[in-house]
Formats: C-alpha cells, sequence, structure tokens
C-alpha cells in the first residue's frame, strides 16, 4: 500500500477514463486475435463484455465512496489502477495469442506489480 501513496494521476478525469480505453483496447484486441485464429466464440464475448460492465460499477461505486468517506488512500485511483494493470495483461496475451512476440519481461513486472497490490499487508495483524 506504500506504493499507492506515490501514484497520482494528472486529472482527476484519468482514473474513469483511462480503465475505460484499456477496456476498449482489450476489446479490440480480443477481436483481432479470435479474427486471426478462427476462434470466435458468443458466449466468451458476451461474459467478457458483461465483466467490463462489472468494471465500470466497480469503479463508479469507488468514486462515490472515496467522495462520501474519509480514507487514508484513494481507494477510487487503487481500484481503478488494479483494473489497468489487469487490463494491460489482458491486452498483453490477445497480442501474444495474435502471433506479436512480447518480451516475458513486460509481462513479469506487470504481473509482479498485480502481485504487489493484492497481497495482504504484513504489518496488519489478524485477531483471532
Amino acid at each position: 500500500m506504500e506504493a499507492m501513496k506515490e501514484i497520482h494521476f494528472t486529472s482527476n478525469v484519468w482514473p474513469l477514463l483511462l480503465p475505460i480505453i484499456l477496456m476498449g483496447a482489450d476489446v479490440l484486441t480480443g477481436w483481432i486475435q479470435a479474427s486471426i485464429n478462427n476462434t470466435w466464440d458468443s458466449t466468451k464475448m458476451r461474459k467478457g463484455l458483461f465483466r467490463k460492465s462489472a468494471e465500470i460499477v466497480i469503479i463508479v461505486l469507488a468514486y462515490v465512496v472515496q467522495v462520501a468517506i474519509v480514507l487514508p488512500i484513494n481507494i477510487f485511483a487503487f481500484i481503478s489502477i488494479y483494473i489497468c494493470i489487469m487490463e494491460i495483461l489482458s491486452v498483453i496475451e490477445n497480442l501474444d495469442q495474435a502471433g506479436l512476440p512480447v518480451p516475458s519481461w513486460i509481462t513479469k513486472r506487470l504481473k509482479k506489480a498485480m502481485d504487489t497490490m493484492t497481497e495482504e499487508d504484513p504489518s496488519e495483524e489478524k485477531e483471532g
């Protein structure tokens, strides 16, 4: 969570706009790789679009919480960044499946960033 204190968006619009742009890139690259590999699956596409809709709902709810409650971290930015990393990983996977070679160090660093964001804070002790 320390890293979140160092991350700031250049405008209040970006935490909402950037994930939506990356979702569009994910859908586009998914269509491209499905066309190249001839693996169109309407069920998979429908599930993906429902997931994207749920992500937008989560971002909007995070914004509402951020406006309504003073929190020690910017939950809106945190969720936005988390979704951005997920979408970037998905775009990279789509491009890789489409035949575009992607350096493994890029994927490894993004996955490490995702792991860092999802791991529990070791300083917090669970009461039991």
